[in-house]
This record gives C-alpha cells, structure tokens and sequence, in this order.
C-alpha cells in the first residue's frame, strides 16, 4: 500500500508541474492578440554636404583671357579653397566671394583641371567638386573667333593672375656636383 500510494503522490505531483508550465490560456471569447513591440523613431538622415563649382568660359585664349570661377559649399560656415596647376598656390575665397583667373603669355596651353575644397571649422574638408577648362593659344596671321567673356553679372571678390609654379630652388650651401 505504501508503494501505490507512494506512486499516486508523484503522479499527481508532476501532473500540478506541468500544469503550472503550461501557458494559461484565455477564455474561449476573445483570442489573445500577440505583443507587438514599440517602433523606435528612426533619425531623419543626414544630407552629405556638397561643393557646386562653375567655370565660365569653358575655354579661353591665354594671352588676356579670363576665367571666372563661381564656387560654393552647402554649408554656410565652410571655408573654399581653388587649386589648380594654373595657380601658384590655392586661393582662399572669402564668403559668398568669386573669383576672377587671368592668364597670362607664361601660362602653357592645354586643359587645365580647376578643383573647389570645401572645409569646415575642424579644418577637414567634406566636399569637393572640379572642372576642367580649356587654355588656347592666338595663331597669328589667321582669323580666330572671339573668346568668350565672363557673365555681365559677375563680380570678383578675389582676382588671381595665373602663371605656372614657381621653379625649384636649390637648397642653400649645396652644390651640384658631378
């Protein structure tokens, strides 16, 4: 009798057991709708910030020809920087500043790439643009078209004469030697 009732008692045990592990269901009325979880708002994205650079005209002659160079970043605190192989140096652009490239009989012709750096305050640049501009030489003797002018409505802030690098000067105290 001890072994029987020994083995009703586990019976009932581990039925209560799983009773308990089991999910308790709602009533037959109404199903239970699941848990959906919240959604969290997702940030707007961010614009990358972009440089916009105009060059015009596309070509001129070298000899009094001039360039106008409409550059500008989409962040108003950034700083614009032009460089070119025409230019000794880059030419920092004031705010809403242009600049104005006059070319010079020194100058080689050819095509010329014109490059706009935009940089913020941390001093990095985050955008860039470039054009290309192409530099003619007068053949005397022969009837050439016109070159094309700057727009009526451009005014420089900045004007630059363009003319090749300057030329590599030998370290002071050293000698060629052969």
């Amino acid at each position: 009798m001890k072994r029987t009732f020994a083995v009703v008692i586990m019976g009932v045990t581990a039925g209560t057991s799983i009773a308990l592990a089991a999910p308790v269901r709602a009533s037959s009325a109404a199903p239970a709708a699941p848990a959906v979880p919240a959604v969290p708002a997702t940030p707007k994205p961010q614009v990358m910030p972009s440089a916009t650079l105009r060059v015009v005209p596309p070509w001129t002659y070298r000899d009094g020809g001039k360039i106008a160079v409409i550059a500008t970043c989409s962040e108003r605190a950034d700083q614009r920087f032009i460089t070119s192989p025409m230019l000794r140096h880059p030419v920092h652009l004031p705010k809403r500043g242009n600049l104005l490239i006059k070319l010079t009989r020194k100058l080689n012709t050819g095509k010329y790439a014109i490059d706009l750096w935009c940089v913020d305050k941390h001093r990095q640049a985050d955008a860039m643009a470039t054009k290309s501009v192409m530099i003619r030489k007068r053949i005397a003797g022969f009837k050439m078209p016109a070159p094309p002018r700057p727009p009526k409505h451009f005014k420089p802030a900045v004007t630059v004469v363009a003319a090749p690098p300057a030329p590599a000067k030998a370290a002071p105290g050293k000698k060629k030697g052969h």
